[in-house]
């Protein structure tokens, strides 16, 4: 039986089938409700015809309905419910296809997360660097933490660690780069209606590192504005005690098992290889001295041992 929910959304949806954004937002919802809130009314200050897409991935609490029922009404989004939680990339991947199918001429989509804002001004600096660069297929931002200071400037695939994919700014407002964080990012349309999407075999991590090399396979380049900013909180949808650094128990298994998925379909031989006896032998004993701790180790191991399991079930050419 259809709940009062289901049909907001559904009014909503027939809403924005009429209207025509520059730009769609897609914002995947998970735990925090707060957040995507902010997250919702930063997107709502830009001054680019925006429509947002929220998706709900399957919360386990109550906050997805508390968002669906505050925003299904509002003319300018367009809430969505996953029917399972499969990963961040496929919440994501769901968004984009709900955004194309209402708008399917639109020439941007923003990807961001929940728990970052958009700072004002941001999405039309983001939209002017894609135009002024027809081959960006990616535009990236500098993102700050809560604190203002900066988070991320400048991104690169360290492919023979695959650790530190944030590196220094190169000193121009404007620039190519390697890798640009999936908590904030500008992508093409026309990419997205040639069948460009996250690679699912990914829960959480290194998802965005993948999208940008197939883009980068694809003939197409990746560009940052300094220009445009964001804020990311970080960390609201993992709660737990840290065990290695700033990282959960949780964080630190889907991190592992995101890196062991990335090397095996993204890294050459060689580069994989070394990762690899890094990854079995050399981390773990530098983590065990810089935390004078194992407590980390039973989700680094498991990690590592889960992302190799899913490799080999999925041995497939990458796209």
């Amino acid at each position: 039986m259809p709940t009062a929910t289901t049909s907001l959304i559904e009014r909503s949806a027939d809403r924005h089938a009429r209207a025509i954004p520059t730009c769609a937002a897609v914002v995947v919802h998970y735990r925090d409700a707060a957040a995507t809130l902010r997250c919702v009314a930063s997107l709502r200050q830009q001054q680019q015809p925006l429509a947002i897409v929220v998706v709900d991935n399957q919360s386990p609490d109550a906050s997805g309905e508390e968002v669906l029922q505050k925003l299904a009404g509002s003319p300018d989004v367009l809430p969505v419910r996953s029917p399972h939680n499969a990963g961040f990339g496929a919440g994501c991947n769901l968004g984009i296809d709900r955004a194309l199918a209402a708008w399917p001429d639109i020439a941007h989509v923003l990807l961001i997360n929940p728990d970052a804002e958009l700072n004002g001004g941001a999405l039309d600096k983001l939209i002017a660097t894609a135009r002024r660069n027809p081959q960006a297929g990616i535009v990236g931002c500098r993102v700050d933490d809560a604190l203002g200071n900066p988070w991320f400037q400048n991104g690169r695939i360290p492919r023979f660690t695959l650790s530190g994919f944030h590196c220094a700014p190169t000193g121009t407002t404007e620039h190519q780069a390697s890798f640009v964080t999936g908590a904030c990012m500008l992508l093409a349309g026309d990419l997205l209606r040639g069948g460009l999407r996250f690679c699912s075999d990914y829960f959480l991590y290194c998802e965005d590192a993948d999208l940008c090399e197939q883009v980068r396979k694809l003939g197409r380049q990746v560009w940052i504005t300094q220009r445009a900013r964001a804020v990311h909180v970080g960390g609201g949808s993992q709660p737990g005690a840290p065990v290695l650094g700033e990282l959960t128990g949780e964080r630190l298994y889907w991190l592992t098992r995101a890196k062991v998925l990335f090397a095996h379909r993204r890294l050459r031989r060689i580069e994989r290889w070394t990762f690899m006896v890094l990854a079995w032998l050399v981390k773990p004993l530098l983590g065990v001295l810089y935390t004078r701790s194992l407590q980390f180790l039973p989700h680094y191991l498991r990690g590592l041992r889960d992302g190799y399991r899913a490799a080999c079930a999925r041995r497939r050419p990458a796209n």
